[in-house]
């Protein structure tokens, strides 16, 4: 037996696909050959990034103040940078303290060490030593300080870790030092590279970057939920990822807008910065939890449901900011029935262009898997389907008509 459960999407009113989220590259930013890792302090109203300023240069951290309209050019912190490679930086929220990598300094553990220095009377202290308890003989860069001042995340591949390059994090100890680090686990690393790690403390998300299998190609950003104390499976971002190579992350200025650097197809540049907007929709969510009354562990022969709350914005796929009470219910639904499998089919009205059609209910057919996936539905219970105008509920249909084509349907063998 079939079930059948049908969404009406009301705000399916043009044939054109959903708007696509691109990275705008910061032209001010991007004058040298390589220019990533960006870090924006909003304390100072400062971008501070990476920089090599041709192919065999040594990499250099500098800085670029926003006037607040757009950044000024660049220009080189001549109190940081040496002879070596220094870059990488992550700084506390007021802007006083740094934390970087910097390579075969004389007093390094290893080949990269993380060093901090201070903000005083209008220039930065020379470098400290974080010392032995982050640094090893082996590698270690690409720090974050979290914005509350508690955790510095890191990238390294000393012994311990779960393949190559691993994420690691340390916390703040009652004497004011890093403790041990403790390797993130195989739920966020794998036995290829994952760096340049990124706290976002508001959302407990964890962004970083690894050309683990499964990627779109290259390096690829990833994220992982921190909920109760426990990292979530990571997941790729595939809104913002590409077959080029995406690393390092940072929040911006405005909201849901935040600093990438990426690689293109520039003979001339190899990584660049970019600004990207991120909707909420992207993110991993926090579990749904039902509430126990409604829990009915029992066989369901029959489970309805209504779904016309679901209405997705013109040209877009993601779902409504306000997640309907449809699919919270949905969620509960297969919580309490782990064997179901179900599709989820998309449909629009027989108005513009077919192809574009089906890529449009495609998207927005995957739009509801990710958010089930999000909340903790496996993905392999889960195929989606795209169908276009091909399967109307309505033949003929006036222009009233038509919102009844423009669905989603859930099938439940």
């Amino acid at each position: 037996m079939i079930g059948l459960w049908i969404i009406p999407l009301f705000s399916f009113l043009s044939e054109r696909d959903s708007v696509p989220i691109v990275p705008i590259p910061i032209k001010e930013l991007n004058i040298y050959r390589t220019q990533y890792f960006p870090t924006y302090s909003a304390s100072r109203q400062e971008l501070f990034l990476t920089v090599r300023k041709a192919i065999n240069s040594d990499e250099e951290i500098f800085v670029s103040k926003w006037n607040g309209q757009r950044f000024e050019a660049p220009w080189p912190i001549e109190e940081l940078n040496q002879e070596n490679n220094e870059g990488t930086p992550s700084l506390s929220k007021d802007g006083k303290t740094m934390v970087f990598s910097g390579c075969d300094y004389p007093n390094s553990f290893g080949g990269c060490d993380l060093y901090t220095c201070q903000w005083v009377e209008g220039s930065w202290t020379r470098p400290k030593n974080l010392g032995y308890k982050i640094n090893s003989h082996d590698w270690e860069g690409q720090p974050q300080i979290s914005s509350d001042g508690k955790v510095l995340f890191f990238s390294s591949d000393r012994p311990g870790g779960q393949g190559k390059r691993d994420i690691w994090l340390s916390r703040i100890e009652q004497d004011g030092n890093w403790g041990h680090p403790k390797n993130l686990g195989e739920v966020v690393n794998t036995i290829d590279d994952e760096q340049g790690p990124y706290f976002i403390q508001s959302k407990n998300i964890l962004v970083f970057s690894s050309n683990q299998n499964g990627g779109l190609g290259g390096l690829d950003f990833y994220q992982s939920l921190l909920y109760e104390d426990i990292w979530s499976k990571s997941v790729p971002i595939y809104e913002i990822n590409s077959p080029a190579n995406e690393a390092g992350f940072s929040e911006a200025i405005f909201e849901n807008q935040y600093f990438i650097s990426k690689k293109l197809s520039d003979p001339n540049q190899d990584l660049q910065i970019h600004s990207v907007m991120i909707p909420d929709y992207c993110w991993i969510k926090k579990p749904y939890i039902p509430k126990p009354e409604n829990f009915d562990l029992k066989p369901t022969p029959f489970f309805e449901l209504s779904f016309e709350d679901i209405q997705f914005k013109i040209n877009q796929s993601e779902l409504p900011h306000e997640i309907p009470l449809s699919l919270q219910n949905l969620v509960e639904f297969l919580t309490n029935n782990v064997q179901k499998h179900i599709e989820i089919h998309g449909h629009t009205d027989e108005v513009g262009n077919a192809v574009a059609n089906v890529k449009l209910s495609e998207k927005r057919a995957l739009s509801v898997k990710r958010f089930l996936v999000n909340h903790g539905i496996e993905a392999g219970r889960i195929l989606t389907k795209g169908f276009g105008d091909t399967k109307p509920k309505i033949k003929n249909a006036s222009i009233e008509q038509r919102k009844a084509n423009r669905r989603i349907e859930i099938i439940l063998p």
